[in-house]
């Protein structure tokens, strides 16, 4: 075998132990994996496994990193918060491998402030950015705090996917058609993202005592104020 040809097998190795670290983290975790099933679903050995990737620690952070990345290429981010949150639904329920690290990810990190890359702090940094520009170009509710709302839209997307099996039961059929959970989906994101008329100028980030004694109206937009219980507390 030439080295080129040595070189290629190993980066096919390489893959296919990662597609198979990628479907058991994302069915039983991080300590719930072995080591032992990935090597044989990927037909390597195990040595090899912890020479390229180190423990099962490191591989699980590894598979992370690189099902994050694909899951932000798959579904960049736009000012149309609405869509992109049907999108991320689409990509999640045609790949519930990708939900599920994803979901193991942010359990697993949860609290944990070492170990986060930089790289991943500057995406979802850009994120914000477009959830503020769209709130700036009156696309997005502004009274949200971006980072609320991303994490509200974010759970939009995944709830009727992670319903309890309980819960679709009785929901029936109707409600667990993938058409049904789509539109679903989409009319929450409407509620969330839409600019609301009722929205008390207290509560928008920013409003202060000039938007106070601006008559009862919103910061330069002419809208009256209304009850706070009529729009959430973030």
């Amino acid at each position: 075998m030439t080295p080129r040809a040595a070189q290629a097998r190993g980066l096919e190795t390489r893959q296919r132990v990662l597609e198979a670290a990628l479907a058991e983290f994302a069915e039983h975790g991080v300590d719930g994996s072995r080591i032992n099933r990935i090597a044989e679903r990927a037909k390597a050995s195990k040595e090899r496994i912890y020479a390229w990737f180190g423990d099962k620690e490191a591989l699980f952070d590894t598979v992370m990193r690189v099902g994050l990345e694909e899951l932000s290429q798959v579904v960049p981010i736009t000012e149309d918060l609405v869509d992109y949150t049907v999108r991320l639904h689409d990509t999640f329920a045609e790949r519930p491998d990708l939900q599920r690290i994803a979901v193991w990810a942010w359990l697993h990190e949860r609290g944990r402030a070492e170990g986060i890359s930089t790289e991943r702090l500057e995406g979802y940094q850009r994120k914000i950015a477009v959830i503020e520009a769209a709130q700036r170009a009156g696309r997005a509710d502004p009274s949200w705090s971006p980072h609320h709302l991303f994490a509200a839209l974010i759970a939009v997307a995944t709830s009727w996917l992670m319903a309890p099996v309980e819960l679709r039961q009785v929901a029936g059929g109707a409600q667990d058609d993938a058409d049904a959970a789509r539109t679903q989906t989409r009319k929450a994101a409407e509620r969330l993202v839409r600019v609301n008329a009722a929205t008390p100028t207290a509560d928008r980030p920013g409003a202060g005592s000039a938007g106070r004694r601006g008559g009862g109206q919103g910061v330069g937009d002419g809208r009256p104020d209304a009850r706070v219980g009529d729009h959430p507390d973030v």
